[in-house]
This record gives C-alpha cells, sequence and structure tokens, in this order.
C-alpha cells in the first residue's frame, strides 16, 4: 500500500494537517482507532494537547488517538515474542559489560587503553550504531582500516555473546514486523490507520516496521518542511525509506523574505543573552501570554543550559525540559560516585574531605532521648535509641589538616591517632592554667573530634574495601545499597527537595539494575562495579518539570512540533550554531560513508540544527535570536552565525549591560529592579556624581537593609577616615564582650603577643580577640615547616643543655665544651628527629634526609658558636625554658612595671639564661631562620618598630625569678644558630635600652584598650610566600588594603602607632590627595 504523503510547515500548520489526517483516517467515527507515530514524546504530547485544543465537525477534543515513537510500537508489537523468548531488552549498560568481557578475552586494537572507562563508552557506543548495519555494510566498514576491522569485530562478538538473553531495537523491530505479516487484520483491528507526524532521522530497521504496519493499516505521513535544502535532507531522506516523497516548498529567501517576527540582537556574552532572554519571557507574560507557550533553546548545551535554568530560578519563572541537573550530578549520584573512588584515589585527605563536604553523609548516633518514628533500639543497650546525624565536616577537615594526614589509611591512622594524643596532652598541660582554660578545651575538643573521625574513616574504608569480595553482580549492588543506606541519607533524605528525591530514586533503580549482569560480564569487581554505575547514570536523561507548566528549555530540537507564541534562541554564532564538532575517534565520517547513509555522520548535524532552528521560528509567533559578540569565559570574538543573517538580517547591537538594562521595558526579578532604581537615578541627575548619603534614599536601596550597610562600608572605606570598617573599634562597640586591656585588668599577655600588635593590630584582633587561626594545608609541605624545625632545634638545645646544667658539667666561661658533650648533642638531636619524624610531621622521605643531615651538621656548629659568645661575654648557662605564667611551669605570671602607676602580668619562657662572673644576666632567645629581619636591631633601635619586644621583658622577668638586682648589668642577644642565619647574635645591654621598650609597651597596651586594630599589610612587592595570612587569606596580595592604609595614615587615631612603627613618617602622598566621599 502507497503512503500518502502531506508536506507541511512545522508549527500549528502541522498540527492542523494532523487534526485533518486523523479526522480523515476516523471516517466519521470518533471512537475508532488510530495510531500516530512521532520522533519523540514531546512531539506526541504536544501533538496530543493540540488535537485536544482543536475543534471538528463541532466537537472539540479527541478520543482512541495512541501516540507512539517507533520504538514504542515496536515494542506493543514484538515485545510478548521477545519475553516468550526470555529475551530483555538491552541496555546501555548490558551492552557495556559485554563490552568489557570482549576486551579481555582479546583487546586488540585497544591493548593498554582496553580498560579505560573512555573506551569502554565509545565502543558501547558505536556497537548501538553498528546494529543497523547489514553484514555486507559492516564488511565493507571493516575494510577501511585496521581499527575499524577491530570495532566491527568487537561488535560481532558483543552481539553474539547477547544474542541469548537480550533483544536490541533492531530484533525487536523485526520480531515486530513477523508479528504484523503473520495476522495484517489483527494489527489493523488494533492499531487502526497509522499516520506518521513529523519524521526526522528513521533508521533502516524503524523504516522496515512502518511499512509492515502501513501496509496493514494504511499509512499518511505528515511530514514537515522548512524550505531550506540542508535542513529537509534527513526528513527528505527517511520519508524516502518509506517509499514516498517529499514535496517541500520553494527554498527560504534572504533577509527580504523573513518574517517580520523576527527579531536579533547582538550582546556581550552568553549571560547577557540569558538576560534579554527572561526579560522578553517577562515582557511576554505582561503581555498576556501563557509561560507554557514560551521557549528559550540553544544549540550547545554549555553554558546555556546552567544560565537559562539559574536565570529563570533566580526570577521565579517555572520552567520545563532541559536541565543542569543530571542524575549523574544529582545529589546521591556524585555522592555515590565519589564515594565509590576515594579506594581507586588513594583515600587522600583532599578527596575524603572534598566527598564529606559535598555529600549528604549521615551517621547512627546514640540518642536516649530519641523517640518516634526514627529512634531505633539497639546498638548499646536495649533501651538505647539512634538518631541520623550529619557529619561535622568541616570541623573533621581542621583536625585532619592538623595532623598532617595525607593518604592510604595507614596515614589515617597513624597521625590522627598520634594528633588525638598530642591534643590530649595539650589539654592536660592547660588544665591547671585559668586563663589558658579555653586553649585546653579546644585542644580536648580536638581530641575527641580527630578520634571520631578516625573511627568513622576506618570504618568507611572497611566498608569499601568489603572482606570477603563480592564475587557476583548481585552481591555487588547488594553491598552498594548498603552503601546507600548508611552514609548517604538514611532518613534524613526525607528531608531533601523533591527533585533530589526522584532522582536518588532512579539512582536506587540503577543499583538495582547492575545486579541483573550477572551472566553478562563474568569478572565482576568494585572498580567494574563503579564505572558500571558511572555509565547507568550518564544515560539516565532527567527532565524537568512537565511540559507547558513554564518556559520550554532545551536544545533547539526539543521544541521540535510544540505551538509556541515566543522563542528565544540563545547562542547565534558561528561555533556553536552550528556546532563545532569534532570526528569521531572510532569512525570517522570518512569510514562511515561506506554504509550508505545508515551510519549518521558528524556531517549531518548542521543540517539538523538548522532544521530544528527553522522549525521553532516557523512554529512561534515571535522569534528572537541572540548573538554573543564575545566570550568572557575564553576572551575571544565570536562572528554572527550564517543563519541569523539569513532569517533577520543584522542583528541590533547592545552595547553593554547597562545598556541593555536601560532599555528593557521590565526588570526581570529583584535585583535588576534594584539595579534599574540606581540607573535611573543616576540618569535623572544628568550624569552628575552623586553623594552616598543621596544613593542611600533611592527607594530601591532604602527598603533593602544590607544594601544599606554595604553602602555605610563602602563609604567608611573609602574615605581618609579610620573608622570601625577599618578596625577602629573604641568604646562601646566589643570591649564590654572581648576587649580587655593586657595592663591595669587580670589579662596575661606575652612578648609576641604585644608585638603582633605591633606588626599588624587587625592580625592581633583575628588571633587573639576572635581566636581565628589559619588551618595549614599538609598536602603543600613537602619539607618540614620551618615552625616545626625550629620548635626541634629548641627541644634539643634544651634538652642536652638542661641535662649539662643538672650534671654540673657546663664548661666555665671561656672553656670549651668537651667532645663527650658534643658526641651527646648529636646523639640527643638524632633522637629527637627520629621522634619527630614518627610523628609524620617532617614531609617527604627524600627532603627529610637532606633536612636531618642539615639540622645534625647544625648542631655540631652550634657547639663552637656557643663556646664563641661564652667567651665573649664571660657566661656560663645557668637556665633552660625558663617558664613563668605558663602551665606547669614553677612561676606564674611576672609583674612588670610599664610606667604610669601602672603593670602587666606577662607569661613566657627564655630559651636560656646564662650567668656572668659580675652578676649580670645573659637572656639568649634562639632563631633558625635568616637573620635579615633583626639588621637594625641595637641600642639605637632595640624594639624595630614595637616588633622586638623579648630581650628587655625576659631580661624583667629572669631578674625576677633569678633574684638579680636591677642595678646589675645584663644583655640580651637573639642567637642565630643555623647555617642559613650564618650562626650569627644580634642584641643589646637591656638596662640601656628598658626605658625605649617600655614606652613602646606603653604604646601597645594603649591600643589593645582602645581598640585599635587598622590592618597594615607590608608594602606589595612579589614574595614566594604569605607574609600574614590575616592580611593576605587567599595569597592574592595586598595592593588594595596597603592603598587602603596610606589613605588613611594620616587620621589622629593611627598617630600613637605610626609613631611606634614608623616614627620618621612624612604625609604620605595618598593621604594628601584622598579626602572623604561627600
Amino acid at each position: 500500500m502507497a503512503f500518502d504523503c502531506i508536506t507541511t510547515a512545522y508549527g500549528p500548520a502541522a498540527h492542523d494537517a494532523l487534526a485533518q489526517a486523523v479526522a480523515r483516517a476516523k471516517g466519521g467515527d470518533p471512537l475508532a482507532p488510530v495510531t500516530v507515530v512521532v520522533p519523540n514524546h514531546y512531539v506526541g504530547l504536544a501533538a496530543r494537547r493540540a488535537l485536544g485544543r482543536r475543534t471538528h465537525n463541532g466537537t472539540r477534543g479527541i478520543a482512541a488517538v495512541a501516540f507512539h515513537t517507533a520504538y514504542d510500537l515496536a515494542e506493543r508489537l514484538g515485545g510478548a515474542e521477545m519475553a516468550a523468548e526470555g529475551r530483555r531488552g538491552v541496555t546501555m549498560t548490558v551492552i557495556a559489560a559485554a563490552v568489557r568481557t570482549v576486551l579481555r578475552r582479546d583487546p586488540g586494537h585497544f591493548r593498554g587503553v582496553e580498560t579505560h572507562p573512555a573506551t569502554e563508552r565509545a565502543l558501547t557506543r558505536a556497537h548501538r550504531e553498528l546494529s543497523e548495519l547489514g553484514d555486507g555494510q559492516l564488511r565493507a566498514l571493516a575494510a577501511q582500516s585496521l581499527r575499524a576491522a577491530d570495532v566491527v569485530r568487537i561488535h560481532r562478538q558483543v552481539a553474539a555473546d547477547l544474542e541469548a538473553g537480550f533483544s536490541n531495537e533492531q530484533q525487536l523491530s523485526r520480531a515486530a514486523v513477523a508479528a504484523v505479516r503473520a495476522d495484517p487484520s489483527a494489527a489493523a483491528r488494533q492499531l487502526g490507520p497509522m499516520i506518521v507526524f513529523l519524521p526526522q532521522r528513521i533508521t533502516d530497521s524503524q523504516a522496515g516496521l512502518l511499512r509492515a504496519v502501513g501496509a496493514a493499516t494504511g499509512t499518511t505521513i505528515v511530514a514537515g518542511a522548512t524550505g531550506a535544502e540542508d535542513a529537509d535532507a534527513a526528513v527528505a531522506a527517511s520519508v524516502g525509506r518509506l517509499g514516498a516523497e517529499l514535496d517541500a516548498p520553494a527554498r527560504r529567501g534572504g533577509p527580504a523574505g523573513a518574517s517580520a517576527t523576527v527579531e536579533a540582537l547582538s550582546v556581550s556574552d552568553a549571560d547577557d543573552e540569558v538576560r534579554h532572554a527572561v526579560r522578553a519571557v517577562v515582557d511576554a507574560a505582561r503581555a498576556g501570554t501563557p509561560l507554557g507557550r514560551c521557549a528559550i533553546v540553544y544549540g550547545v548545551e554549555s553554558p546555556y543550559v546552567r544560565l537559562i535554568s539559574d536565570a529563570l530560578d533566580a526570577a521565579g519563572i517555572p520552567r520545563c525540559g532541559a536541565t543542569s541537573r543530571t542524575v549523574e550530578t544529582s545529589l546521591l549520584g556524585r555522592s555515590l560516585l565519589d564515594m565509590l573512588a576515594l579506594r581507586d584515589r588513594g583515600f587522600s585527605r583532599r578527596v575524603v574531605m572534598a566527598w564529606l563536604a559535598g555529600a549528604p553523609v549521615s551517621v547512627r548516633r546514640p540518642d536516649p532521648d530519641a523517640g518516634g518514628p526514627d529512634g531505633e533500639a539497639g546498638g548499646d543497650g536495649p533501651a538505647a535509641r539512634h538518631r541520623w546525624q550529619g557529619v561535622p565536616s568541616a570541623a573533621w577537615e581542621r583536625e585532619a589538616r592538623a595532623a598532617r594526614v595525607e593518604s592510604g589509611i595507614d596515614s589515617w591512622r597513624r597521625r590522627l591517632a598520634r594528633y588525638a594524643e598530642d591534643c590530649t596532652a595539650e589539654a592536660d598541660h592547660h588544665a591547671a592554667d585559668e586563663e589558658q582554660a579555653w586553649r585546653g578545651d579546644m585542644h580536648r575538643r580536638s581530641a575527641e573530634r580527630s578520634l571520631e573521625l578516625l573511627s568513622f574513616v576506618e570504618e568507611l574504608h572497611a566498608d569499601l574495601d568489603p572482606r570477603p569480595a563480592p564475587r557476583t553482580w548481585a552481591e555487588l549492588a547488594g553491598w552498594c545499597q548498603k552503601l546507600i543506606q548508611k552514609y548517604l541519607g538514611g532518613r534524613l533524605r526525607r528531608g531533601w527537595p523533591d527533585e533530589e528525591r526522584q532522582m536518588a530514586e532512579r539512582v536506587d533503580r540503577a543499583v538495582s539494575r547492575l545486579g541483573d549482569l550477572d551472566g553478562t560480564d563474568d569478572e565482576p569487581s568494585v572498580a567494574a562495579f563503579g564505572r558500571a554505575l558511572r555509565l547507568e547514570l550518564e544515560g539516565a536523561a532527567h527532565r524537568h518539570g512537565r511540559l507547558g507548566a513554564g518556559v520550554l528549555v532545551g536544545p533547539v530540537g526539543l521544541a521540535l512540533g510544540v505551538e509556541l507564541d515566543l522563542a528565544v534562541v540563545c547562542g547565534m554564532a558561528e561555533g556553536t550554531f552550528p556546532a563545532r564538532r569534532n570526528d569521531d575517534a572510532l569512525l570517522p565520517d570518512r569510514e562511515r560513508l561506506v554504509a550508505g547513509g545508515d551510519l549518521p555522520t558528524r556531517a549531518d548535524r548542521p543540517g539538523d540544527d538548522h532544521r530544528g532552528l527553522l522549525a521553532v521560528v516557523d512554529a512561534a509567533g515571535r522569534s528572537l535570536l541572540l548573538h554573543p559578540r564575545g566570550d568572557l569565559r575564553r576572551a575571544a570574538d565570536r562572528s554572527p552565525s550564517r543563519w541569523l543573517t539569513e532569517e533577520a538580517g543584522a542583528a541590533d547591537p547592545v552595547p553593554s549591560f547597562v545598556a541593555g538594562l536601560r532599555r528593557t521595558g521590565f526588570p526581570a526579578h529583584a535585583q535588576e529592579y534594584d539595579t534599574r532604581c540606581v540607573l535611573d537615578w543616576h540618569d535623572a541627575r544628568d550624569h552628575a556624581a552623586g553623594s552616598w548619603s543621596e544613593l542611600a534614599q533611592i527607594p530601591g536601596v532604602r527598603q533593602r537593609p544590607e544594601l544599606l550597610r554595604g553602602i555605610e562600608l563602602r563609604r567608611a572605606r573609602l574615605s581618609s577616615r579610620l573608622t570601625r570598617f577599618d578596625g577602629n573599634l573604641p568604646a562601646g562597640d566589643l570591649r564590654g564582650a572581648v576587649l580587655a586591656r593586657p595592663a591595669g585588668g587580670t589579662e596575661t599577655t606575652s612578648a609576641s603577643r604585644l608585638e603582633m600588635w605591633a606588626g599588624c593590630p587587625h592580625a592581633y584582633f583575628m588571633r587573639h580577640v576572635l581566636r581565628v587561626e589559619a588551618i595549614d594545608d599538609a598536602d603543600d609541605e613537602h619539607r618540614i615547616s620551618p615552625l616545626e624545625r625550629g620548635s626541634l632545634v629548641h627541644r634539643i638545645l634544651e634538652r642536652w643543655l638542661a641535662e649539662a646544667i643538672a650534671e654540673g658539667a657546663v664548661p666555665a666561661p671561656g672553656a670549651c665544651w668537651p667532645e663527650s658533650w658534643r658526641t651527646h648533642l648529636l646523639a640527643v638531636g638524632e633522637q629527637e628527629c627520629d621522634r619527630l619524624a614518627v610523628r609524620g610531621m617532617v614531609g617527604r622521605k627524600l627532603y627529610w634526609e637532606h633536612d636531618r643531615r642539615q639540622i645534625l651538621a647544625d648542631l655540631a656548629r652550634f657547639l663552637d658558636f656557643d663556646d664563641e659568645q661564652r667567651t665573649r661575654h664571660r657566661s656560663q648557662p645557668v637556665a633552660v625554658e625558663l617558664g613563668f605564667g605558663t602551665p606547669h611551669s614553677a612561676s606564674g605570671p611576672v609583674s612588670v612595671e610599664i610606667g604610669d602607676g601602672r603593670s602587666m602580668s606577662v607569661r613566657g619562657s627564655i630559651d636560656r639564661v646564662d650567668a656572668t662572673p659580675q652578676g649580670g644576666l645573659l637572656v639568649v632567645d634562639y632563631k633558625t631562620g635568616s637573620a635579615r629581619a633583626y639588621e637594625k636591631l641595637g641600642p639605637d633601635d632595640p624594639t624595630l618598630g614595637g616588633r622586638r619586644l623579648q630581650l628587655v621583658l625576659y631580661d624583667l622577668a629572669a631578674r625576677s625569678l633569678l633574684g638579680v638586682a636591677d642595678t646589675a648589668g645584663g644583655h640580651g642577644a637573639y642567637w642565630f644558630v643555623s647555617a642559613k642565619g650564618q650562626f650569627s647574635g644580634v642584641g643589646y645591654a637591656t638596662d640601656a635600652a628598658r626605658r625605649q621598650v617600655l614606652e613602646a609597651v606603653n604604646t601597645i597596651v594603649d591600643g589593645v584598650g582602645d581598640g585599635l586594630f587598622p590592618l597594615h599589610p607590608d608594602e606589595p612587592v612579589w614574595r614566594p610566600w604569605v607574609p600574614c595570612d590575616y592580611c593576605d587569606p587567599d595569597g592574592m596580595g595586598t595592593r588594595d588594603q596597603w592603598r587602603d592604609f596610606q589613605r588613611k595614615r594620616d587620621d589622629p587615631a593611627l598617630a600613637g602607632y605610626l609613631d611606634l612603627v614608623d616614627p620618621g613618617r612624612e604625609r604620605s602622598e595618598a593621604a594628601q590627595s584622598a579626602g572623604a566621599p561627600r
């Protein structure tokens, strides 16, 4: 029976033609069955609704009209036969399993990459495409190259392995054809007349089925045509496969022939395209257009699907169609895939903590008070109950970093256990100190969290590496389901958003389906299961919402057959519409051509894109084509699409975001409204500069407290005054809560804390008032850190010298250390180095071997340096690590008179104190770094702008602790005890420098008490390190912060601080030119 072909335009004309064809097929009987075959379910749903809205013979609506895709029709007619033979429909997951099995037997051309997921995916796709070819076509394709021959070989072996238990679409179509030919009258009664509506690309197996059904029932083709030869080529070929001919209209002309409803805009980039698209939808809705008759479409998915989805959600506009969220990237999907990959990625700290931070990980915790459906008995006794709780991922991240965890379960076990022991020891150390009790509590909590983290990680590692290993796919699926239940959601899943719960259910079903692979892949493993699950979730398409319940979003082909009042097409630039597509690596186009058109080629894609564009334009009452002039993500200019010029001529340029916002009739959402208010205010002033106070009176700003606060902050920051936003916190702001003077109260301070305020008051505020500490990243430390290296050397020298003092073995002034004590120092050094290495604090092994040798060499040189210094000062060590006011120190804080009747409680620990025969003291502070920062230290400048206070304060403390009179001579020195410091010493007579140091202390005490905490970064120059984590937390430099400080230097509030740190300053040029905004 010949096919009757009706050629029509897309859009309402196509649905009119379909309605007439259905009416003819029913022959006056509204209940007569009719089958409509559509290219996809979206077209079928749109056609069903379009027919329901139309009136025929005074009756509105339709009945007994079934809409099927070609695959649905094959399943309806041939599915029973396949089921009777015990064959199930093949899926991508099943094909991938068969591909893995074939590659294990003989990888052939793919040796070396046979286990790579990309190889598996590419061969799986190739098998689906090659299933349409006959034996002769496959032989011709195999003759093209050795690679093509191997692809064909693998395809044939996969097909043979699956033949017994599975059926593909082609086999299903052949079974349907056999069923129709066996009883044509039954098919006619069941289906009624058939209408093929808007056929697109029809494969040979689909065409065979449609011809067989058409011969039994009679068939009408309602084919859409655009008049463009390249766009209609695929439809013409499909109609030809059915034995009919496409009667296409004349080809469309240029811009002169374009519809007056087609408009084009040229905007800056993709982000601005989406803004204009949303504004167009808002304008259409305000004019009465239903949102279900609006569409925003594109040629390529990235970046449009995400930008459009986010913009519509921000505007509160419902949408349907494509979404940036997929089953694979859903909350449960990505969390599960990432969890299964933890073992293969070495169980590194970065990977584990990133997973914990982004996944809905929950654990069951004992909760005796829990009740209701969430409480469960068990675990800790018959009366114990539990509840599901999320894990403290941020706190665990801090503990894992502090513990220097790297990768591997051994690193987790060893370093977290060691860190917990250290924290417990620190907590016990601070327990007796009332002022530092908070620090002890903090260490105790850290110990508890680190042990909790260790328990969790050990259990997770054991669960991801089950023993004994699952031996079947069914066991693997059951194992994975237990992981999901235990870690990813539990009963907390009930609180997830509806869309996430729906996708989680699809993930659950995908895991269950993998249990059916037994007999297909004979070597199941955890790694293979992870790859199979990823492939299963990749192929699980997800659509957002229901067609008609909001703006349709998706690729241009998704709107095919949908009636629209507004169509917005994004990405009308060369390279994205038509898209630039690479050739297939397995079967390039030159080899595909030997299949005679039965294999799709990359060269066919532009025609498909063109047809989709013209179909959407035909279907819409108004079309808006958007051209992005540039791509800010790639810093590239982009030419308009050839099709934009054909449809709309030259695009109307929109110079910028501001220009586009000015020309829009109504803002799309609240943010645009606020911005438009500011623009209108600015334009009304004839572009004159307005004051901050006037800006705050704009209606859109005045009603937004957060904007008012932002204006206040910017106004203050840009002024030349030091404000509370710059760290000026006078009485009444924070003092009553957190600020306490280090002098005149009960607070105990230290020399290093006071020095920190002089270096940067903001850093002092963050560290000692807010108690915010920077966290080191263990992955960045390939070598022992400078801080840990210094502590190691201090411990070695303290232990060695304390033993010498205790045994009375310290040489007299001018005498050298005996050889036995030289040997003992190196032995102590080796012991402490080994102890630190066991704790995992020394970096990579290769680096540590070098650093260890350097440390021991420095210790050997120290003895000569020590001999020289003791000879120079005629001194002899009498105390090491002389603590005062520190936990477990023999003495409490030392009271230091700082003048004006004020005293200050100081705590600390002096590295070393030597005595001289005249009764004087030598206070020594060891340094293991460079001496460069101390070069200018001396009697003329004993504090270096308040940054070096230790020597005088420690001298006063030592005198108090050791009973040395103030009249006795004293000397303080920094000893640089490493090759990096060139074994040098700098210092001065402490009694002579005492007045200057105490004046600096007074300035610091007053600054802290007055709430003065400005951010004072170093002058911005390139450095391979970050000098201050508080000034430069992101490591991107401090140029802006330094400029802000220069602008405010002449504020009177900073006078005392600058007199301390920069006494010879002049009025800065920045301060001279800066003025407070009005």
